[in-house]
């Protein structure tokens, strides 16, 4: 397998994968706002007017994952097609879960939570629109196991070159899989709420706001710092659990160039892989506090003497340096706009032209945050498939270059119609809104 046909092989994966990713955590997000919003709705005709409103974007959502989906799973036999030899007792299960979770489980009650809220009775409602939020959960929380379990392969051993199961309850309970989830759950909450924000915002310049919006816009921002600080606790968690695994992606973070004492994580630097060091380097304090101390005792391998199996440098160092970034500037800007909301009344329509702006930004904001967070996950394991013991190069396609190119261009093109058409969507519903429908005993 060549270096090019590498490249575009991993490009094709990882925007698959990202484009799953980011539809799973919006859709896992938007599962238990729209179930918080229909706990509220007996007492608030606020929250009901919130939860018919979000329920179509979740719909929404929920398709484009879906269709994302489908060729993610192709590509696990077409562009790693020893993957499933190598790791087959282990990822086949968890997948067949993920699947079997998402169109039985989940889509069964996700047809009464869509169609039947008229007939249904309001608890009985309730209940159904909170097992679709545990059946999206259990979704999740399978392909979290599998990427978690490719960080850190607890509860498997490799026999004869195989992966063979050798405690389900420790693949499936232990490593970084709780942590994993966590941040995706985290994360979903955090799209979920800046895109209400953004949107509230939107739809105040097209007409007036109402009960709902005022609803979204005061329990949004909360709901962004909660996310944030949740997010930032369980990557700490999860940083202390893997990097202790990974030498690779310690030397990479900090970074160190030779073994030996671990050297100052540096607050921002462009690192220069060909003369080994740093071009230019801020450097951080000379103690730091315990909570952000490298987890490693005694010397650390260097990226010197990790020449093979250490991952893309520059992409593995600035992603780590912009997510941390990123969850410091959305914290500041939604705690201003907290502020600022507190002083308005919590009114959308007070909004100045500065402050829907700086609510829409926080969206794209949260997306790239979000992408910085799980592309650093994924680039930092490289080379491997399956940390330590199976490279992609091992497990990658025959296919050539050509092929690679033209599916990848094919790829963007489609990946941005589903993109262009889910923004389009969404404008849509946010101008015209929801059409009313005949109440029936009492219920919208």
């Amino acid at each position: 397998m060549t270096q090019t046909a590498w490249v575009l092989s991993l490009s094709q994966f990882y925007l698959s994968l990202g484009f799953v990713l980011f539809f799973l955590a919006l859709e896992l997000g938007l599962a238990w706002v729209l179930f918080g919003f229909r706990l509220l709705a007996g007492r608030s005709q606020a929250a009901l007017l919130a939860y018919r409103f979000w329920a179509r974007v979740f719909a929404l959502s929920l398709i484009l994952g879906f269709a994302a989906s489908l060729p993610l799973l192709l590509q696990l036999g077409t562009l790693w097609p020893g993957f499933m030899d190598r790791a087959g007792e282990v990822a086949g299960p968890l997948v067949g879960m993920a699947v079997l979770t998402a169109f039985i489980f989940k889509s069964c009650f996700l047809g009464a939570m869509l169609y039947g809220q008229r007939t249904l009775s309001d608890r009985a409602h309730t209940l159904v629109v909170g097992m679709v939020a545990v059946g999206t959960s259990l979704t999740a929380w399978w392909i979290a196991v599998l990427l978690a379990w490719l960080q850190w392969p607890a509860g498997a051993v490799l026999s004869e070159g195989r992966y063979q199961v050798a405690d389900w309850l420790e693949l499936l309970g232990g490593g970084v899989a709780p942590a994993l989830f966590g941040m995706l759950l985290c994360g979903g909450l955090l799209l979920a709420a800046t895109l209400m924000l953004a949107v509230t915002a939107w739809r105040t310049e097209v007409r007036p706001s109402d009960a709902g919006d005022r609803s979204v816009y005061a329990w949004g921002l909360r709901l962004v710092l909660l996310a944030l600080v949740l997010q930032a606790v369980l990557a700490a968690v999860l940083a202390r659990e893997l990097l202790p695994l990974q030498p690779a992606r310690v030397a990479a973070v900090v970074p160190q160039w030779t073994s030996g004492a671990p050297e100052h994580l540096s607050l921002a630097a462009w690192p220069d892989e060909s003369r080994g060091r740093e071009a230019w380097r801020l450097a951080g304090p000379s103690d730091w506090p315990e909570w952000v101390r490298l987890p490693a005792e005694g010397p650390l391998r260097g990226l010197s003497d990790l020449s093979g199996i250490r991952p893309p440098l520059l992409a593995t160092y600035l992603s780590a340096r912009l997510a941390v970034l990123l969850t410091g500037v959305l914290a500041a800007m939604a705690a201003w706009a907290l502020w600022r909301g507190r002083r308005l009344g919590h009114e959308p329509d007070s909004l100045s032209r500065a402050g829907r702006i700086g609510l829409r930004t926080m969206a794209w904001l949260a997306v790239i945050l979000q992408a910085a967070g799980w592309g650093h996950l994924l680039i930092g394991n490289l080379p491997y498939a399956i940390q330590g013991t199976v490279s992609l190069r091992e497990i990658g396609t025959s296919a050539s270059e050509g092929a690679l190119w033209a599916v990848l261009v094919l790829q963007l093109v489609v990946y941005g119609a589903l993109a262009v058409g889910f923004h389009q969507l969404l404008r849509y519903a946010t101008r015209y809104g929801v059409v009313p429908v005949a109440r029936h005993r009492g219920r919208a």
